[in-house]
């Protein structure tokens, strides 16, 4: 039950990193105007990183340097997965509220069902968001591609540091 419950808790976090692209196309205009104010969760403080991309920070940057025809081709790209990412998306959201729910009422006996549907959702939502990410990834030119490749390593770089610190 402890491994079941862990291997829920890495799938969730390596999910943290694609959630970010569900509404980017979006959520963009209103990004470029007004800076994220505060908050918890995706892309605020306490948001996740990591993922196939190089990590939600860096897939995002670039995304701010995409041209017109670019742009148009993500958002047709993630409009075309909207109706499949959204309802896997509230699954798993609805999964972990159960498990928090269990874990908040003391029902330890539902908490190895509860992390199963959790590892089970995430998976299918983590791969629907990498189908998504492989799709805009071929809009990218070579240049927007290594421009990921190089702060991917930046935040691989980051991150060493900051373990580096909690362990002390």
């Amino acid at each position: 039950m402890k491994n079941t419950f862990l291997g829920a808790i890495v799938v969730a976090l390596g999910l943290g990193a694609t959630v970010p692209f569900v509404g980017w196309a979006q959520d963009q205009p209103q990004a470029q105007t007004e800076p994220r104010r505060g908050g918890r969760g995706f892309g605020g403080p306490g948001g996740r990183m990591g993922g196939p991309m190089g990590g939600a920070f860096a897939f995002r940057e670039v995304m701010r340097d995409l041209t017109d025809a670019q742009r148009e081709q993500v958002k047709a790209i993630h409009e075309r997965h909207a109706d499949r990412i959204r309802p896997l998306a509230e699954r798993a959201h609805t999964a972990r509220q159960a498990l928090n729910n269990a874990l908040l009422s003391g029902n330890e006996g539902s908490l190895q069902a509860l992390s199963i549907e959790i590892g089970s959702a995430e998976t299918e939502l983590t791969f629907a968001q990498a189908q998504v990410q492989s799709e805009v990834f071929k809009v990218l030119t070579a240049e927007q591609k290594q421009q990921i490749a190089e702060r991917r390593k930046q935040m691989e770089t980051r991150r060493g540091e900051m373990i580096k610190q909690r362990q002390k």
